[in-house]
């Protein structure tokens, strides 16, 4: 197994029945700006992941391997395991990402876990270098499922016993995607009017716990194994506008450039039927965790 950021490219096989994600990771997965240079980023994230595992041995305790996870347009996913077999997801920010995302997304993660505790990810540490490089670590969910889409169909990304994108059939696309609009709903702060925002629910902003499959396709249990693992942004606005605005755009009944919620449009829109169904389970979530404080 690999020990640094490099030595991961080199790596040509992992063993199936503990595969964690893509088993190679490849420079095309590492996005650039156009005046970077690919060789020199992919050199100092290597350092700087170095560096940074040296802040995290001091914090957490000995590490003995580093393993590639995913990759998307905003980060490098990274799996670290310790000496006691404790994984981690190491969250290291894209080169080409401008400076303060990770750390915004790592405080607004670190919100919405404080009142949401077993519907989004706690975000651990955070670390930044000389105003360029960024990373935060959170728990890592072995083997669990991403959802979103590939070419247009709506699914999840399976890591074992190969990495494999698998369809949703049209009961679980009904049950999954309203239960991400449900979560959205249950997700917006009263307190402060602010709901969730440039979120790409295509894109795996939400993942599903591995043996959920195993249990009834109902909202109630696929809502139980739903974490939420990106947190881009949030918007101020009311609650019912907030519902509205969510009805327009989960649609695509709207221009891209005019997207407040959604960071990009949606390669298959939502039904109606999911949606409204979203929205039902979502405010008698929030009407039954009102009540639970009230009482």
């Amino acid at each position: 197994m690999a020990n640094s950021f490099i030595e991961l490219f080199r790596e040509s096989e992992l063993f199936k029945n503990n595969q964690l994600g893509i088993p190679i990771i490849n420079t095309q997965y590492v996005f650039i700006s156009q005046d970077q240079d690919l060789l020199k980023e992919i050199i100092k994230i290597d350092r700087f992941i170095n560096d940074s595992l040296f802040i995290i041995h001091k914090e957490l305790g000995g590490i003995v391997d580093i393993q590639f996870l995913n990759y998307g347009y905003t980060q490098l996913v990274l799996v670290i395991t310790m000496m006691d077999e404790t994984k981690y997801t190491l969250l290291v920010n894209q080169p080409s990402v401008e400076y303060g995302i990770g750390k915004r997304e790592f405080n607004n993660l670190k919100r919405l876990s404080q009142r949401n505790p077993n519907l989004v990810v706690e975000p651990i540490i955070h670390i930044a270098k000389e105003q360029s490089n960024e990373l935060y670590l959170t728990p890592y969910y072995y083997q669990s499922r991403c959802v979103g889409i590939e070419t247009t169909d709506w699914g999840i990304w399976i890591p074992e016993p190969y990495y494999h994108f698998k369809p949703f059939s049209q009961e679980e696309r009904r049950v999954i995607n309203s239960s991400m609009v449900a979560a959205l709903i249950t997700l917006y702060d009263e307190e402060n009017n602010q709901g969730l925002s440039k979120v790409r629910l295509d894109c795996g902003d939400f993942m599903l716990l591995k043996g959920y499959e195993e249990e009834e396709l109902i909202q109630d249990s696929i809502y139980k194994n739903l974490k939420l693992i990106a947190a881009r942004d949030s918007i101020s606005i009311n609650l019912e506008e907030y519902i509205e605005r969510l009805r327009i755009e989960l649609t695509n009944n709207i221009s891209p450039k005019d997207l407040i919620i959604l960071g990009k449009e949606l390669q298959n829109p939502l039904t109606s039927e999911e949606i409204e169904k979203g929205i039902e389970y979502g405010l008698t979530l929030r009407n039954e965790k009102s009540m639970h404080i009230k009482s």
